[in-house]
């Protein structure tokens, strides 16, 4: 795909990642602990990432109560060379939660992005069976995925 415009929203059975301008600016600030201005500005830096094809972030919703619980993406993605880095910041959600956001995160990079290898950023919210579960190993303090 020549542009990422097409990767918005993305379902999965509990959760709707979507651009962060399609989500209030209150709820990203209390979310991201940033003052309004400071907010505005980090989602248009998101999204001129996400246009630049160097990043994909989205805001990720608990489609229930339609409560923004995170966001997650991509960053440092070089498309030509096949690699990238994931990452989820955030509340601390259930496991199950937690393995439906990185499974979807993981198979994304797989089929969508055609990545061949996956890091990502330490972050002290996910469980690590889950990332076990998700197919990452840990190497050299970082969780990686790669393509076999």
């Amino acid at each position: 795909m020549s542009s990422f415009e097409g990767y918005h929203p993305l379902l999965t059975p509990n959760f709707r990642f979507d651009w962060l301008t399609q989500f209030r600016l209150k709820q990203v600030s209390l979310l991201t602990r940033r003052d309004l201005a400071d907010t505005a500005e980090w989602v248009n830096g998101t999204m001129r990432a996400t246009m630049g094809r160097t990043a994909l972030t989205w805001g990720i919703e608990r489609r229930a109560t339609h409560k923004l619980v995170g966001w997650g993406g991509f960053d440092q993605l070089d498309l030509q060379h096949g690699t990238g880095q994931t990452y989820l910041t955030g509340a601390t959600l259930p496991a199950n939660e937690q393995q439906e956001i990185v499974n979807r995160l993981v198979h994304f990079a797989q089929e969508e992005l055609q990545l061949d290898e996956l890091t990502l950023k330490e972050s002290s919210n996910l469980d690590t069976a889950v990332l076990t579960a998700a197919g990452l190993t840990k190497k050299d303090d970082l969780w990686h995925w790669q393509r076999r």
